[in-house]
C-alpha cells in the first residue's frame, strides 16, 4: 500500500513539472499572437529587401527606375509579386527623384533589430526613401 502512495506522489510531481516547463516554454517564446506579428514583419522586411534587389537590378539595366514594383518581377520572370502576407495587399512604391524612391509596408510591431537600422520600423505604415545602387 505505501508504494502506491508513493507512486501517485511521484505522478503529481511530474505533472506539476511538465505544466511548469509548458508555461516557461510559453513565456520565453512569447504570446503566440506576438511571434504572429512577429513572423508577418519579418516576412514583410524580406519581401521589401527583394523589391530592393530587383529594383536595382532594373536600374543598372535601364538606368531609370521602373514606373512600378510589377514590371521588375515580370521583367526577371518572377510571375508574382509579393504581397502582404497578412493582409494580401501590395506595398507602395512611389519614384521621388530619378535614382531615389519610397517603399512602403504596414508593420505589426515595431522593430527590435538594432543591427540592421536600415530596415528599423515603428508599428503600423513605415516608408523608406531608398536610393538605387549604382
Amino acid at each position: 500500500m505505501k508504494s502506491f502512495g508513493k507512486d501517485r506522489v511521484l505522478a503529481a510531481v511530474a505533472v506539476v513539472l511538465v505544466v511548469a516547463a509548458v508555461i516557461r516554454g510559453l513565456f520565453m517564446i512569447g504570446p503566440l499572437d506576438e511571434q504572429r506579428k512577429r513572423k508577418f514583419d519579418d516576412k514583410r522586411k524580406a519581401d521589401l529587401q527583394q523589391v530592393v534587389t530587383l529594383i536595382d537590378y532594373y536600374y543598372s539595366t535601364h538606368h531609370e527606375l521602373p514606373e512600378h514594383i510589377g514590371v521588375v518581377f515580370k521583367e526577371t520572370g518572377i510571375n508574382s509579386l509579393p504581397l502582404d502576407p497578412e493582409t494580401g495587399e501590395s506595398y507602395s512604391y512611389r519614384i521621388i527623384s530619378a535614382d531615389t524612391y519610397e517603399l512602403c509596408a504596414k508593420f505589426s510591431m515595431k522593430s527590435d533589430d538594432r543591427t540592421d537600422f536600415r530596415w528599423a520600423h515603428n508599428t503600423g505604415k513605415t516608408c523608406y526613401r531608398l536610393s538605387v545602387r549604382h
